[in-house]
Parts: structure tokens; sequence; C-alpha cells
């Protein structure tokens, strides 16, 4: 099911976050629009964490042993989100992650809500709002990189 309905949408909006990131460089990566605002290495990591923290909350999957979510929540970007390897490696893992969680959930259980701390919400419905999410931040980074620098 999720195959032939859900999953072409899903990668059509990822193709777009996939295209604000060519050729995107390790010094970009400290970039903003403004003082005090989210970096694009920050964003690409939180992007990252929200798809994990999905999968566990409305996907049926538990977070991968030794993953911690640091960009969830009241957090301030500390400026640590700064080398290409590891940001590709773990955008490229959570997006593996989601797939694998995405086609493992047993049919019946895309329209039976889940609670979790951001709301009761189906799967099907988890799954809209993170391709909204995700295509929220990818729509960040690619201002950042058009308007933004340095701070």
């Amino acid at each position: 099911m999720f195959e032939q309905t859900l999953l072409p949408a899903l990668k059509t909006a990822r193709s777009r976050y996939m295209d604000v990131l060519v050729n995107l460089e390790e010094k970009e990566l400290v970039w903003k629009l403004a003082p005090g605002s989210n970096s694009i290495g920050f964003l690409i990591h939180h992007i990252a964490e929200v798809e994990y923290r999905f999968c566990m909350m409305f996907f049926q999957r538990p977070l991968p042993d030794g993953l911690t979510l640091a960009t969830i929540g009241n957090v301030k970007d500390e400026g640590i989100y700064t080398e290409l390897a590891p940001l590709h490696a773990i955008r490229e893992a959570s997006f593996a992650h989601l797939l694998d969680s995405l086609s493992s959930l047993p049919e019946e259980a895309w329209d039976i809500p889940c609670v979790a701390p951001i709301g009761t919400l189906t799967p099907r419905q988890a799954l809209g709002r993170l391709i909204y999410h995700n295509g929220y931040h990818a729509g960040q980074i690619g201002l950042i990189r058009k308007y933004g620098g340095a701070q």
C-alpha cells in the first residue's frame, strides 16, 4: 500500500530537499539568515532527527541505539554541525530508517491514531506533517544559501 500510494509523494518532496543541497560546501554549513537563527548544518541535522523521532512516535520503530535528539525542542544552534560527511551520513541514515519504517508498517496501522508529545495523529497524517516539516526547513536552507552568509 505505502509503495503505491504514499511513497511517490514522499520521494517527490525529498527530491526538492535534495535539490537545495546540490553543491553544498562545508563553509556554508555555518551560514544563517540572521544572528540567532539556525544554520544550514543545524537544519540538516534537525531534519534527520525529526525523521527518526517520527519513526518512533508514529511508525512503530524505535530510535537506533546511541542516537540522541539534540536539535528538537527549545534548543539553540551552538554551531557544532560544521562537517559535511557526518551530516550527509545522518541525512541518508535517517531517510533509510524512515523508508524502512514506512514500508514495514502494517496496512491496518496507517489510520490508527497514535498519541505523541506533538499531538494525536494517524501515521498517514504524521507522514503529511513530516513532509511539510521537511519542506519548510528545506525552504529555509534554500533561502539561507541565496540570501544568507556567515554571521
